[in-house]
């Protein structure tokens, strides 16, 4: 699946989209939340617009790897980030805010996941949500991945081990699920 061309997918409401320079100063702002990070692995605490310029340098270095921005039509809302392409995929990503309660992280993913399952051969997705994030993890019940057991994530923003929980969706569940609902790939 590596070989795969950066997608741009569209939902009813939203656009996901390799991120660009002008998103930056909107980045910046969203991500410096320290109740966002302080539940992410990789997002650091404070979020400053040279830790975006850093994010967006690397986009496209790993060609098993995603990175999507989330555009409600007003521009930047959030992230969404697809690891190991080329083996089991795992899902990661975040929501500024203000964007918080209108289901779009449920619709954000599930675009993504019917990307993954209907332009390569995964089997399944993963994740690893940290068992405070409640809201991650009722997106991904609700998506249809089921909690598959305990580990722990390590917050970069606190520099602290948390306790957390994987979550793993197998193609069968998810297309079963969502007969019908493809993504527009634009």
């Amino acid at each position: 699946m590596s070989t795969l061309a950066h997608p741009l997918l569209k939902s009813a409401r939203l656009t996901l989209r390799a991120p660009v320079a002008s998103d930056l100063d909107r980045l910046a702002k969203l991500a410096n939340d320290a109740d966002i990070a302080r539940v992410l692995e990789r997002l650091p605490h404070p979020y400053s617009r040279e830790d975006g310029e850093t994010w967006l340098a690397g986009i496209g270095r790993d060609p098993a790897k995603f990175e999507l921005a989330i555009d409600d039509g007003s521009g930047f809302v959030g992230a969404l980030s697809l690891r190991g392409l080329d083996e089991t995929p795992v899902i990661g990503y975040w929501l500024g805010r203000p964007f918080w309660g209108h289901g779009y992280m449920s619709e954000a993913a599930g675009t993504a996941l019917a990307w993954i399952f209907g332009a390569g051969n995964a089997q399944a997705v993963e994740a690893r949500v940290m068992t405070e994030n409640t809201a991650s993890r009722n997106v991904l019940e609700k998506l249809g991945f089921r909690d598959i057991g305990g580990t722990e994530c390590t917050s970069l923003a606190c520099g602290i081990s948390r306790p957390a929980r994987c979550y793993r969706l197998d193609r069968t569940t998810f297309e079963y699920r969502n007969r019908g609902h493809a993504p527009v790939q634009a």
